[in-house]
């Protein structure tokens, strides 16, 4: 690799495997073993502990610590690992864990847009395109579908899914299942309508909409989905209520009024 690309000030593992192009910057610490790709920048100050696979062009954040131990007080200190997909932006102050499985990472998606001071915990499985915006707190276990979006704050409870395209407000408590394609918020958050704005951004318009929109009204007043039109989009709502549930789904606002059932 280009010693020229790593300030001088880095302390660099040497059982770091580090692609020819990264840039590192002041008082970073790398330890290894961690894989880091083509086009990485890491920020001043930020910590890459063992463990780590950074994809092609992610970049970090000044203050950004990889890879710390889960904070599980049933992990034993096997080796476990996270993953971060490719351009995925980690911006300052970012925390993720790794998870307490040797069969499966934490994980973050390619694309996707950390803001500041969010904290990722162990074993959390974030898809692509995903944004979590300032200070957003994912307990263990999370999942999050791909090009979700959770507002600024919003915390969410261990083992809790959150569906593709899915957008929670600012500040929300998650603490039970959100739809794909809904928008969710409040403390404890409950679906409101379907993510009007992303769906509109993502082509998702016309029968298509309309299609979830039936299936949302379905779902919200206690009617079986099974005459809804075959769309791809009613595929993965359907596919999302069929799967496993640590936490059940959050509950709907009917009317003006808001119903946790």
């Amino acid at each position: 690799m280009s010693w020229a690309a790593i300030h001088p000030t880095a302390v660099i593992s040497p059982k770091a495997q580090i692609a020819a192009d990264v840039r590192i910057g002041p008082y970073v610490v790398v330890e290894g073993p961690c894989e880091i790709g083509p086009g990485v920048e890491i920020g001043a100050h930020s910590v890459v502990h063992p463990y780590v696979r950074l994809a092609a062009g992610v970049q970090v954040g000044p203050h950004v610590v990889l890879g710390g131990a889960p904070q599980d007080l049933g992990y034993r200190g096997q080796e476990t690992w996270l993953e971060v997909g490719p351009n995925t932006v980690l911006r300052e102050g970012v925390v993720l864990h790794r998870s307490t499985r040797e069969d499966r990472p934490t994980r973050i998606g390619a694309g996707c847009y950390l803001m500041g001071h969010v904290h990722v915990g162990h074993d959390v499985w974030v898809g692509d395109g995903v944004i979590l915006t300032q200070g957003v707190g994912l307990a263990g276990h999370v999942e999050v579908g791909d090009y979700a979006v959770i507002g600024g704050m919003a915390g969410v409870h261990q083992f809790t899914r959150i569906g593709a395209r899915a957008m929670v407000g600012a500040m929300a408590k998650v603490t039970r299942d959100v739809l794909p394609f809904s928008l969710v918020e409040g403390s404890p958050a409950l679906h409101y309508r379907l993510n009007t704005v992303g769906l509109r951004r993502a082509g998702i318009t016309g029968e298509r909409y309309r299609a979830l929109e039936q299936a949302f009204r379905a779902l919200r007043e206690g009617k079986p989905l099974d005459d809804l039109p075959d769309t791809e989009e009613v595929r993965v709502f359907k596919a999302f209520l069929e799967a496993p549930s640590r936490r059940g789904l959050s509950g709907f606002v009917r009317g003006g009024a808001r119903h946790d059932d």
